[in-house]
């Protein structure tokens, strides 16, 4: 079982440091909007890894074998990514006190993380290779349980240390560091996407 939560925490590790569309969107809101706001975001990210995960458990896999399922989930997700780039580049940054958080807006922040991940298809065959990897190494029930949640609990906590290292920077920022930085996050996020649709294309 050690062995297991080991291997679990390693590939958490790997997946949280990995440069991806949530990596941009997540730095961007902890600096922006505080820990909480951030943490929002990669729930969403987490609902939608167990989503796939249950999924995939149930034999679902056999979708990745559709023809067009990935030429269709990367086309649609990557135009998702594009999307939300440009909105980011465009959307004009606003100190903390000038915006009023609501239920609503974390919900916003909730359904995104889940947006951009699901649509993601490289995130599914990730998990297709996860579940292979327990069924190769012929874990029982209890053993694969511990190893998904030895990696969704390693990403959190990495991401919630990110997302404090990401407010503490805050601090140093000024104004127009902010809205730069909006233009980083957005080009960042129009690259994976374009990336994305170029790689199922």
């Amino acid at each position: 079982m050690l062995s297991v939560l080991s291997d679990g925490i390693l590939l958490g590790l790997l997946l949280s440091v990995a440069a991806g569309p949530i990596f941009f969107m997540l730095i961007q809101l902890g600096i922006e909007r505080g820990v909480a706001a951030g943490m929002t975001l990669s729930a969403g990210v987490i609902l939608s890894d167990v989503f796939y995960v249950i999924l995939i458990y149930f034999g679902v896999e056999w979708l990745s074998e559709l023809p067009d399922f990935k030429w269709y989930m990367g086309l649609f997700g990557g135009l998702i990514l594009v999307a939300f780039g440009l909105a980011t580049m465009l959307s004009k940054y606003k100190p903390p006190e000038e915006v009023k958080i609501t239920t609503r807006t974390y919900g916003g922040y909730f359904f995104k993380g889940i947006a951009v991940n699901v649509f993601n298809p490289f995130v599914f065959f990730l998990w297709i290779a996860v579940t292979g990897n327990m069924i190769e190494r012929e874990m029982i029930f209890q053993e694969r349980l511990a190893y998904f949640l030895a990696i969704i609990i390693t990403v959190g906590l990495t991401d919630f240390i990110k997302l404090l290292l990401a407010w503490k920077i805050r601090t140093y920022m000024k104004p127009q560091h902010f809205q730069g930085l909006r233009y980083v996050a957005g080009v960042g996020l129009i690259a994976f996407g374009i990336a994305l649709m170029y790689r199922v294309i």
